[in-house]
């Protein structure tokens, strides 16, 4: 099996990845040392959310700091890739519950997303979705990364329409100033979500009708919709100070 090899026009990614695993930490550590001072679960939920998605981007860079080191995409990479999407298929199961358990919605239908989130888990480690191998060693063989991929966008489009709706019902039912903009928060962290992963089927969309190598400009503009969104869900919960002082201006 060959390798493909290390393009320094990535380099700028590593580094970009590198910064927001930094700033996924510091946001997580704020986040559980919030748990640890309320002591309920909508914080604590929220922790797991975030954990989940600093482990996907801390994996993604360890994947390609194996590549910059080597100079190619190599096992680690390649383990890198199923590996983050499963982190945010468990960040999503996490953020569903957090958004549940405040609106008391969504509980019939938990169990079943968990359910559906483990199986395309399990679809995302099959070998037969060649993550970072040439095309050139597969083909003519089994290839189902465009379907598990499909259904890794298609499970968190899901749950964060669900959460978008919801949070939008809950801004139309209340009165209260400081619930309305939490729920508003939680609204435009769900669009950011959204487009987060459209920016990444944009990328793949390059990839396939222009021959694009991969990494192109939108894998940037999607996690900085990644990072909005998180900034967005932390402030959904906490409220601080200066946020509630503004609202009630």
């Amino acid at each position: 099996m060959t390798y493909t090899p290390f393009e320094l026009r990535v380099l700028p990614m590593f580094l970009y990845y590198f910064a927001l695993s930094i700033f996924s930490i510091i946001l997580t550590v704020k986040m559980y040392l919030k748990w640890r001072e309320r002591k309920v679960p909508p914080p604590l939920y929220l922790t797991y959310t975030f954990i989940f998605f600093a482990l996907a981007i801390i994996m993604l860079t360890i994947g390609l700091s194996e590549a910059v080191i080597t100079g190619f995409y190599k096992e680690v990479y390649r383990f890198s890739l199923p590996f983050a999407y499963a982190m945010v298929i468990l960040a999503d199961i996490t953020l569903f519950k957090f958004v549940s358990f405040l609106t008391n919605s969504g509980k019939k239908i938990f169990i079943p997303l968990v359910i559906i989130g483990l199986i395309v888990i399990i679809i995302l480690f099959l070998p037969w979705n060649w993550w970072g191998v040439p095309p050139e060693d597969y083909a003519g063989m089994l290839n189902i990364r465009l379907y598990s991929t499909l259904s890794l966008v298609i499970y968190s489009y899901f749950i964060y329409i669900q959460i978008a709706i919801t949070s939008k019902k809950g801004m139309g039912a209340t009165q209260d100033k400081i619930t309305h903009m939490g729920l508003k928060l939680l609204f435009y962290a769900m669009i950011s979500m959204i487009l987060f992963f459209l920016m990444f089927i944009g990328d793949t969309l390059m990839i396939a009708l222009f021959d694009h190598p991969g990494y192109s400009e939108f894998v940037y503009i999607a996690w900085i919709f990644a990072i909005l969104a998180y900034i967005l869900m932390y402030l959904s919960l906490v409220m601080p100070k200066w946020l509630v002082n503004r609202i009630q201006k």
